[in-house]
């Protein structure tokens, strides 16, 4: 066990971890102080997610090009570069005063956020054996109910007693520190540690073409791809949804302060922790490497719980609920994530997940604004629920057409 906790594998999973959790702390740091932001800027919960809609807008553009980079360059180096440029974009978003310029401080965070993703999920792959692929991204995948959690509860204590502007400056001298670290000691492949590479995937990478262009058009012609795609777009629009409202519908539908919503809204995500690797854990080893029979019942399961969510129930019933929700919002986003190195091979799977990532940063680009509107015209956060159980509904019904049986696109 203690070799095992030792091993450079280990060591490199617990790092990107790390890394990427404090990736959440500079992201999820705005949705708990959105009631103080708007009291200060004197603006709607729409224009409060038009504001968010900005940083999904270069998080969108800046995907498929991060994951190319990611491939290209090595996962370690993008990392790094989003981590400074996300830090750069917080700052500027605590300093400024008009809506431009915060819509700007936005654009830059959506830039360095858009290099984390498809090169912290490379980064496990290139560590980790095919058989042992799903768990080792459900124990990483904990970082982001992690840092989901602690970002909210982090930033809702900030605002409540030194202002929401400070909410966007503590988060990233945290990821400044952990960048450090990060950079000293993980490195890209087990072969710049010394360590013997994986011959896992020689048949499927041989098949891969030799020069970029083609290879980025193997990824844009992969008809799973696709339908993956379609499945991640309708569960990050309710995923991210969910963790930019939740605190705001606590706070507003049952009186809470900022504090108090933030510390329950941190505590239903808990659950993911458990869900993450579980999850990975059973598709490994009792579905036979299977993603889709879990990804359907996490995605149904959601849908039933958002709907639970639309009427107006006793807090107690609210947190069962919202449990539920902390759960599967994680499930489907462990086993989708595989998709990419497990059609494409390892070394395309950053430009893989990076065309998966520009679907799911595109739902955030719609889910931000669209249920600020949906609050505003119903004066209701049980209509926003019903939204976000009619597209976690249809998001189970496109699984169905996932295809587990080639490889080819």
């Amino acid at each position: 066990m203690i070799r095992l906790i030792r091993s450079p594998a280990t060591v490199v999973l617990f790092l990107t971890w790390l890394l990427y959790a404090a990736y959440y702390l500079n992201r999820l740091n705005y949705s708990p102080v959105i009631p103080l932001i708007k009291v200060d800027l004197d603006i709607s919960n729409a224009g409060a997610g038009v504001l968010l809609a900005f940083f999904f807008l270069s998080y969108t553009i800046f995907q498929l090009p991060a994951g190319y980079l990611g491939d290209r360059f090595g996962p370690r180096k993008t990392l790094a570069v989003g981590a400074v440029v996300s830090i750069v974009g917080n700052l500027i978003f605590s300093q400024v005063t008009g809506f431009a310029l915060l819509a700007f401080g936005q654009l830059i965070n959506g830039m360095g956020q858009a290099m984390g993703w498809s090169s912290a999920i490379k980064m496990v792959v290139n560590w980790f054996p095919k058989e042992r692929r799903a768990t080792a991204i459900g124990f990483f995948i904990t970082c982001v109910t992690f840092g989901s959690s602690a970002g909210i509860r982090m930033s809702g204590l900030i605002g409540d007693h030194l202002g929401w502007r400070a909410s966007f400056m503590i988060p990233p001298l945290l990821m400044l520190c952990t960048l450090v670290v990060f950079w000293c000691v993980a490195r890209d492949n087990p072969i710049d540690k010394g360590q013997p590479g994986f011959e896992d995937e020689a048949v499927l990478e041989q098949r891969l073409p030799g020069d970029s262009w083609s290879r980025i058009r193997l990824v844009l012609t992969n008809r799973t791809l696709w339908v993956v795609a379609l499945v991640y777009f309708c569960f990050v629009y309710v995923q991210f949804g969910c963790l930019v409202w939740i605190p705001t519908f606590l706070a507003e539908g049952y009186a809470m302060s900022v504090n108090r919503a933030s510390v329950l809204a941190s505590l239903v995500l808990l659950p993911g922790i458990i869900a993450s690797p579980g999850c990975g854990f059973l598709s490994d080893h009792y579905f036979q490497g299977r993603r889709k029979p879990l990804i359907i019942i996490g995605m149904a399961v959601l849908a039933g719980a958002c709907f639970l969510l639309g009427f107006d129930l006793n807090i107690k019933v609210v947190v069962v609920a919202l449990a539920v929700v902390g759960l599967m919002i994680m499930v489907p986003d462990v086993l989708l994530a595989t998709f990419p190195a497990d059609i494409l091979s390892r070394k395309l799977t950053a430009t893989g997940m990076g065309f998966l990532a520009t679907f799911t940063s595109a739902s955030g680009i719609v889910t931000t604004p669209l249920s600020g509107k949906i609050v505003d015209m119903f004066h209701s956060y049980g209509a926003l629920f019903f939204s976000f159980a009619v597209v976690a509904l249809a998001g189970t019904v496109v699984a169905l057409f996932i295809s587990e049986n080639t490889v080819e696109p």
